[in-house]
């Protein structure tokens, strides 16, 4: 079977996502995890074998091994901003000066931008009072993150450090464990708050009930310097650039579609 080019990008694509899930089915010690890991991973599967059945598909990636499908994007965190404007907006930056991981740099520069510059603006939306605490749970999800980030950056860099060789494998085969759980719950995280406000920004231009300030301006403390990029911006506009900023952000990660668990709004 002949396989167009759009076939083979997408069965590249596949094939690292269900890496990425192979990965957290192997090191996750959640059975919660593991069992969404194993549905996603069959689904890829199954859409990889209707791309190419009868082991064409297979065939193709053995036959490439380290072929990769390129979309624009670079391998330089700090020209992701030429394939993704909006993310080039903000700082994107290494989360630690020995990170090569274009897509973890991406993750944790995200997270940054999304503490120090987007929460004190959106913090300024005025909502009701069930989003409300909804967007104030985000905030408890993102001090978990940053966590995992700070001991992810120490283990990055025990690893030249280190002086024995058995040490380095016991130290790079941890960075591999929290890079996935880090990107597995990173991804998570931004998708939630992708969702939540794409919903809100859609209520906004439906002159909808969700937001009572849809028509002010966005006025953060002068002293928060790095809060300041939304300074004077409508409300309007600070949910739309931060609806595109999200989907960059999402996209460029290439994250799989991680199970909602739709529960989770409900408590």
């Amino acid at each position: 079977m002949s396989l167009s080019e759009a076939q083979k990008n997408e069965l590249m694509t596949l094939q690292k996502l269900a890496r990425q899930y192979e990965g957290i089915i192997r090191t996750s010690r959640n059975a919660e995890q593991q069992g969404k890991a194993k549905i996603e991973l069959k689904k890829i599967r199954d859409k990889m074998e209707a791309i190419a059945p009868g082991g064409s598909g297979d065939q193709f990636l053995q036959a490439n091994p380290g072929t990769t499908p390129t979309y624009g994007k670079k391998k330089s965190i700090e020209d992701i901003g030429d394939t993704y404007p909006t993310l080039g907006k903000l700082p994107m930056t290494r989360i630690s000066p020995n990170s090569d991981e274009l897509e973890i740099n991406v993750l944790g520069s995200v997270l940054v931008a999304w503490e120090n510059t987007f929460y004190p603006a959106l913090g300024k939306i005025k909502l009701d009072f069930a989003l409300s605490a909804e967007r104030d749970s985000h905030f408890t999800v993102l001090e978990s993150l940053k966590r995992q980030m700070k001991i992810l950056c120490e283990t990055i860099e025990d690893i030249p450090r280190a002086v024995r060789e058995d040490s380095k494998t016991q130290l790079k085969d941890m960075r591999t464990r929290q890079q996935r759980q880090f990107m597995f719950d990173g991804g998570a995280f931004l998708k939630k708050i992708y969702e939540f406000w794409k919903s809100v920004y859609e209520d906004i231009q439906a002159n909808g009930p969700k937001c009572f300030n849809k028509d002010d301006h966005i006025m953060v403390d002068a002293r928060l310097e790095v809060a300041n990029f939304f300074q004077g911006k409508s409300v309007r506009e600070t949910a739309r650039f931060t609806v595109m900023f999200l989907h960059e952000a999402i996209e460029a990660l290439n994250l799989p579609d991680l199970p909602v668990d739709k529960n989770k709004n409900q408590r």
